[in-house]
């Protein structure tokens, strides 16, 4: 029982090692995933290597070949524009669940984060916007308690991540930002399920042709639909 307990943590050491090289960018769609290469830097073997790139395989994020050659999924423009509308769409069902869960409390952390932002704003920190932007989404995310949703949602976000990183919002852009953001704690704590979801949904909405300019600017989706 040991030894199993111990080659799954080895297998689930290595997942999480390549997941990240992945949604963090390190490694690019299309990127080939040299066996070799990932295990002496990864510092594990082919076996938990190999069951790693087929997890990775099932989320999405890999493609193997017929020859079982695996590389980094590549991503057309259409599939981009689709991924980014079910994640508004997924972001607003979460904001109208959270609604009828949320407590006292929540909404005391969600203020704390908002206010941290809102430094973060004024001090022209976007990598620290950035990370507090995501927490909000996700403690909002945790409060609306949905497995099924989260798995969705945490998927389809990992593999925007490194899109993110990449957005330079203009000033204007950034200010609207904010203003929803605001206006998102309002109806939190008014219980406005509605409203809510109809301004988490635009609220990502809205910049969808920002992220799609992005990742066709630093060459992380393509024009052709992938194979």
């Amino acid at each position: 029982m040991s030894e199993n307990n111990n080659l799954a943590n080895i297998n689930e050491a290595a997942y999480a090692a390549l997941r990240e090289r992945i949604i963090s960018g390190d490694l690019m769609p299309g990127a080939p995933l040299s066996e070799r290469a990932l295990c002496e830097e990864l510092e594990v073997s082919r076996t938990p290597l190999r069951e790693a790139i087929k997890m990775l395989a099932r989320e999405g994020l890999v493609e193997i070949s017929a020859t079982r050659r695996a590389k980094v999924a590549s991503v057309s423009l259409e599939e981009a524009a689709n991924m980014l509308t079910l994640l508004a769409a997924l972001e607003g069902l979460s904001g109208e669940q959270a609604c009828q869960k949320i407590s006292a409390a929540d909404i005391a952390e969600l203020e704390a984060m908002q206010a941290a932002m809102r430094l973060s704003h004024e001090q022209n920190d976007l990598t620290s916007y950035f990370n507090l932007n995501q927490q909000i989404h996700l403690k909002i995310l945790q409060v609306a308690d949905n497995r099924v949703l989260s798995e969705m949602f945490n998927n389809l976000n990992a593999r925007l991540r490194h899109v993110r990183r990449r957005l330079n919002p203009t000033p204007g852009r950034w200010q609207q930002a904010i203003t929803e953001h605001e206006q998102m704690l309002t109806y939190l704590k008014k219980g406005d399920s509605k409203k809510l979801r109809a301004l988490m949904e635009d609220h990502l909405r809205n910049k969808i042709d920002v992220f799609l300019a992005t990742m066709l600017e630093h060459g992380i989706v393509s024009v052709q639909r992938s194979a």
